[in-house]
Order: structure tokens, then C-alpha cells, then sequence
């Protein structure tokens, strides 16, 4: 009866399990952490193209602005100048009504 002599070799049986656990826990970690940084990247870039439509919606508004304007003076400027009628003519330049707005239906 020789059972004593069975040893466990508790040091490097801890050892073995731990090292594999913490490698990956230590993978888990840095992929994780490429993604975060992927994420904050894509949501500045986000950031950036919102900032560049909304100054594009501006421009553009301000365009369209200046552009009725002139097309209302080149109207103005068509009854009483032939030039101005030629290009109105021309170019079928008509200034449309606003939409009249319908009463909301009731049921």
C-alpha cells in the first residue's frame, strides 16, 4: 500500500491553466481595443460628414435664395425690357405659385 507516494504536482498544474486563460483574456482585450479605437474613428469621421452637409444644406439654401431673387427681378424686368423678355422666353424661366395649403382631412 504504497498510496503516499502518488504527488501532485499542484504548482505547475495552477501554472499550466493559468498562462492559456490569461493569454486569452490578454487576445480578448486587444481586440477589443482595436475596435474601440475603429469606433471612435468611424464616429469622428461620422461627425466630420454631418459638419460638411449641414454647410453644404447652407450653401445651398443660399444659392437657391440668390437664385429666386434674380429669377423674380429678371420676371419684374421682362415686362418693360425686351432683352429681359428674350431670355425669359428663352431659357422658359416661370416662377411657380406656393402650394396652397389644404385643410387637414377629419374623420
Amino acid at each position: 500500500m504504497n498510496e503516499a507516494n502518488t504527488s501532485y504536482e499542484t504548482g505547475s498544474d495552477s501554472c499550466s491553466c493559468t498562462w492559456p486563460l490569461i493569454m486569452v483574456l490578454a487576445a480578448l482585450l486587444l481586440v477589443n481595443g482595436v475596435q474601440f479605437i475603429s469606433i471612435l474613428r468611424e464616429r469622428s469621421a461620422v461627425q466630420q460628414v454631418t459638419t460638411n452637409a449641414d454647410q453644404a444644406v447652407t450653401r445651398y439654401k443660399l444659392v437657391s435664395d440668390k437664385l429666386e431673387n434674380l429669377a423674380k427681378d429678371l420676371m419684374r424686368l421682362s415686362l418693360t425690357n425686351n432683352e429681359a423678355k428674350e431670355i425669359v422666353t428663352q431659357f422658359n424661366i416661370q416662377m411657380n405659385q406656393p402650394a396652397a395649403r389644404t385643410a387637414p382631412e377629419t374623420r
